[in-house]
This record gives structure tokens, sequence and C-alpha cells, in this order.
């Protein structure tokens, strides 16, 4: 994907998180701690958003991915995009629960339809589709760790054959009971109960579940609501070791014209878990030792998605040219005149993902 000098403008954004991220207005003002290992969105008044009459059908998953993209269209400026993609890791496991109990307790008899129209996967994008009467490309990828990340490859490779277009593209993930029980005998979340904020400050197995949604308006053209450029973007499977993500890194970044040296920030993608971890220590001791470092997912949790909250980030911070204290590694260090902004996720050491951000 690094072929082709082509620059992608963020046009817009809508985020639902377990911070007061969905007033674009502010960035990170008000900080939520919590106490528990699951971090639950924070919503709006959703009838601010969607019609009260289509609200009462919705579950809360479809609630807060299409109240993110309302957000994003309206920021944006755009009223219907040419195309709506999204990406999820698990999709709305709550309802498929749902479904699936009833299905046992009635024997799979006189079951409610509801619950399954609205566990698939493709319901969010469908649903935003029919709200704004949008006719164009609509697809999901279902990918776990690498969901987003194929969101906009597919984005990416549209606009290079017409970049007149809005692509509409969002991931989201839910912090369901069912996959948190799961994931705890698989020692994918910390078994001891912790606070949020002291995230990076445990040495032990596991991270803190996290939820949300994130929608951008992604184009090939810039418009008077752009926050950021997407210079490029790539992802790494499964990597054998630290020197393998080293040199996708340096690869990536000369393919784009681009030094260390040119790095004004750095976003690790370390979700709190001392083996997952290990890789992205490694990165920050030595390949961006000199680079400033800040981190995020003590803030929104780890999810298959979570890479669409550090875009977020990413663009936030080039947009308001400030880096807010809770997200700070190198703490005395001040920084002046952002340019350019390198996001680096991993999700299980396995799914490594590299995002170069530009101010416009």
């Amino acid at each position: 994907m690094s072929e082709q000098p082509v620059h992608y403008y963020i046009n817009g954004i809508g985020i639902l998180s377990p911070q007061k991220t969905f007033d674009n207005n502010s960035f990170l003002t008000e900080i939520t701690s919590y106490d528990q290992n699951v971090l639950r969105c924070i919503t709006p008044e959703f009838k601010d958003y969607i019609n009260p009459i289509q609200l009462r059908r919705l579950n809360r998953m479809l609630r807060i991915g299409l109240t993110a993209a309302t957000i994003c269209m309206r920021d944006a400026k755009v009223q219907s995009p040419d195309g709506i993609i999204t990406g999820t890791g698990y999709g709305f496991l709550d309802e498929t629960a749902k479904f699936l109990r009833e299905l046992l307790e009635q024997q799979e008899k006189q079951l409610t339809p509801t619950y399954f129209m609205q566990s698939t996967y493709n319901a969010l994008a469908g649903l935003i589709a029919l709200s704004v009467k949008c006719m164009g490309y609509n697809n999901t990828y279902v990918s776990k760790g690498l969901a987003f990340e194929n969101v906009l490859d597919d984005a990416i490779l549209r606009l290079r054959e017409n970049k007149d277009h809005n692509f509409l593209i969002g991931a989201f993930d839910e912090a369901a009971e069912v996959q948190y029980l799961a994931s705890i005998r698989a020692s994918h979340f910390k078994t001891e109960h912790i606070q949020n904020l002291d995230l990076f400050k445990t040495t032990t197995k596991g991270s803190i579940q996290g939820e949300g949604a994130a929608f951008f308006m992604l184009s090939g053209k810039a418009s008077d609501t752009t926050w950021c450029i997407l210079r490029d973007m790539q992802f790494v499977y499964n990597p054998s070791n630290a020197e393998v993500v080293t040199e996708s890194i340096t690869s990536f970044l000369a393919a784009n014209n681009t030094t260390l040296q040119d790095i004004d920030l750095w976003i690790d993608g370390a979700s709190g878990d001392v083996e997952y971890d290990r890789i992205m220590n490694t990165l920050s001791e030595t390949l961006f030792k000199e680079v400033y470092h800040v981190r995020f997912k003590h803030l929104c949790g780890e999810s298959c998605t979570a890479s669409s909250f550090a875009l977020w980030l990413g663009a936030s911070i080039l947009k308001h040219q400030q880096v807010p204290e809770i997200l700070k590694v190198d703490k005395e260090r001040d920084l002046s005149g952002l340019k350019s902004v390198l996001i680096v996720n991993q999700y299980m050491n396995k799914n490594f993902s590299f995002f170069l951000l530009k101010h416009i």
C-alpha cells in the first residue's frame, strides 16, 4: 500500500468511548477512571442524534454506533457518503448470546427475530445506510485484531479510483460479558482488579476490556473540516520478534519519504500485558528511544478495534496541537508545532499496524 504517494484526508470524526469523546469541541479535558477491569462507553443523549421512534427499537451498541456515525457526518458536513465500510472483531455478542439463550430455552420455537436481526455483523453498516439513504458501496470486515485496518485498506483502494468520493469508515466492539468470561480463562484480561489509570504500572498477564465505536469521513480531497492527512497505513501479522517489526516500520517510513527524525510523536499501542507488550517495550527502548512517547489503552481498554481510538487520538493531537497530560510517557518534554504522528498498535502480540498522520 505504500507504492503510490496519495493523500487521504480525515474530514470528520465521531467517536464514543469509555472517555467523554463524543464532543469534538473538547479533547480529553475530563478523564474518567474505573475501578473495574471493564470499561464501557460514556454516551450522550441518544435522542439528539437518533429519531426517538427508531431509538426504542435499537440495542445499546447499535445506538452507540449510529450516534458516532451521525456525529462524524455532521462534523464533515456530509449528509450521505458515497460508501460505508465498518469493521469489528466480534460484532454484537450480547445480542448473539440473547438469541442463542432463547433458542435453547424456547426449544427453537417462537423465537424473537429482533435478537437475530441485531446480532449480525453488518447490522450497523446497514442501519446507517438506511438512516441516511446511502445506496452506495456497503461492506463490513470481521477480522479480529485487523478489522479496522482492513476497513482502511478497502477505503484507500477505492479512493485511488475516485478521490472525490467520501467514505464513512468505522469500527466498533462491545464489552460483552460472554467475551469477558471466555477471555479471562485465556488470560487475555487481568484476573486481579485494577484501576484503569494504573494499567501500565502492573506487571501481570492480561489487559482490561474496552469498547467503543469510532467513525471517520475519509476522502481524497481536503475540505474546511479536515482534521489531518492519513499519509499511509500498513499492517504486519504475527511477526517473530521485534527486529521484524523494526524492519517493517523502517521500510514503511522510507516508502513515505519520512525518517524517524521527522516523527514528532509516536502513539504506543501497548496493552499493559507483561507478555504481549514485549515487542512494544523493545521498540520504545530502541527504535523510538528519542521520539516523544504517548500511550492510550489505559483510557479506552483493549479491544480488537482499539486502533480506531488511536487514530482519533492522533488526529486530535494534530488538530488541537496539544498532548493531554494523561497520555504522556515523557512528561518532562514539551512539544510544539506538531507535524507528524506515527501510530504503532498491537493486538495480542500478533496483529501490528502502523498509521502515519500529517498535519494539514
